[in-house]
């Protein structure tokens, strides 16, 4: 590393630029002709997490354009240890060993490509889901939800436990399947390659992302006063900076590859599940149901207080936000309906706040997918970045909560009302290998 010449893909002048930008509504900093999906988007950079450190402080109640010169410092780091948007790569810590299945720098180059031949993620999902995966493309404000911003390293449809990462394989299925429901297509017509190298790009996007914010953070509280990042400072000083960096990496990618440990196999009921009835056992089926129904409108499982008592999506609850939206609103006091007061934040890439629609289960858009396993996931350990909760589940019927069995009733109550829609839209998309 050159520690005389510091590098410096934005500074002050720019940042205020950049906003300026966003102000006028160019959003994710990218140049394309209408922002349809079969066009291809040409994205410049990275874009710096201007909304997080716009909310941070505000949270803290800092001084206006204070943390600016923490942005140029992460940015420094970004781009030196994870590279560009038209050349990214991986920081060293990444390849070593405990790390080495993680993210395969052969295949972010696959799904960049280059400015001539842009790759898949270029072609396909920048357009929503933004150049540094921020969720923010071109096509982000006509969708209701929003697409997904990979940063804070939370995704919904997972094999792991709420708080956990999902594992490769979850990003994986999401691409071969689409979202029931939403903008999301499935993409059935790319060789294995080309997935794998989206998943290692999301993931990488995800990483890079959670790495910036601990780096705002950091930089905002416990390192405050303090230089992030300095390659013409002295040796000892660099070093502890580095240092400080890299242990902040090091926990955030330990959570990557320790996800695989937290998923689980549940075993199947004795009782069976919808589709797998036979003439001896269709009764237990039918009890089964009955007992989910019951347990959906319960006070103890609370189903019905958001999904509505016939299932359709139309409880009682108050509207209610993703947690995407809360981080940079009721995160630091500022309700989401504070239009006057999110000015600032939505100068800095905050999308307008879009209350949460409850899913209708009977229209059945399983997001996450229709399999038994797949709802037992979602209403054991609810969906991470929402407000569906994790159930109290107990180990028997002298605690109050729900038992395992009762979480595989509520499964088959929610197949058998459920109907079956009609896929995703598939990508246009074709395999080039």
């Amino acid at each position: 590393m050159n520690r005389c010449k510091l590098m410096n893909p934005i500074g002050k002048a720019s940042i205020r630029s950049h906003i300026a930008i966003l102000m006028l509504g160019a959003g994710t900093l990218l140049v394309s002709q209408s922002g349809c999906r079969d066009q291809t988007p040409v994205a410049s950079h990275y874009e710096p997490n201007y909304l997080f450190a716009k909310a941070t402080e505000i949270g803290l109640s800092k001084e206006e354009g204070e943390l600016e010169p923490t942005i140029q410092d992460s940015q420094n780091l970004l781009v030196e240890w994870f590279g560009t948007m038209e050349d990214p790569k991986l920081p060293s810590l990444l390849k070593e060993d405990d790390y080495s299945d993680l993210i395969s720098e052969a295949n972010l180059k696959i799904a960049v490509g280059t400015p001539k031949e842009p790759g898949i993620y270029i072609q396909q999902c920048v357009s929503c889901h933004g150049s540094s995966g921020q969720g923010r493309g071109t096509n982000a404000a006509s969708q209701d939800p929003y697409p997904r911003d990979f940063r804070m390293g939370i995704f919904k449809f997972k094999s792991s436990p709420r708080t956990a990462r999902p594992v490769k394989e979850d990003i994986e299925k999401v691409l071969r399947n689409g979202l029931s429901g939403s903008q999301m297509p499935l993409f059935n017509k790319l060789s294995d390659q080309e997935i794998q190298a989206l998943v290692d790009y999301v993931v990488f996007l995800s990483l890079r992302g959670e790495f910036e914010r601990r780096l705002i953070q950091l930089s905002a509280t416990e390192w405050e006063g303090e230089r992030l990042y300095d390659p013409s400072a002295e040796k000892s000083v660099l070093e502890g900076q580095l240092s400080n960096a890299s242990d902040a990496l090091t926990e955030i990618a330990d959570r990557w590859v320790r996800s695989a440990d937290a998923v689980e196999d549940f075993p199947r009921p004795s009782f069976p599940l919808v589709g797998t009835e036979t003439d001896e056992n269709k009764e237990e089926l039918i009890s089964s149901i009955e007992k989910g129904k019951v347990l959906f409108v319960s006070e103890i499982a609370s189903c019905s207080k958001c999904h509505g008592v016939n299932a359709d999506g139309k409880g009682n609850q108050l509207p209610d936000y993703d947690d995407w939206t809360k981080d940079w609103t009721s995160k630091i006091g500022i309700q989401p309906t504070d239009s006057q007061s999110l000015l600032p934040l939505m100068a800095r890439g905050g999308m307008k706040p879009l209350p949460l629609k409850p899913r209708s289960i009977i229209e059945g858009h399983f997001r996450g997918g229709r399999t038994p396993e797949d709802l037992y996931r979602r209403i054991r350990y609810g969906i991470a970045g929402s407000p569906m909760p994790a159930a109290a589940v107990v180990e028997s019927r002298d605690e109050p909560g729900l038992i395992d069995e009762d979480l595989w009733h509520l499964v088959n109550y929610v197949l058998s009302i459920a109907n079956v829609p009609p896929p995703p839209m598939e990508t246009k998309v074709v395999s080039t290998q």
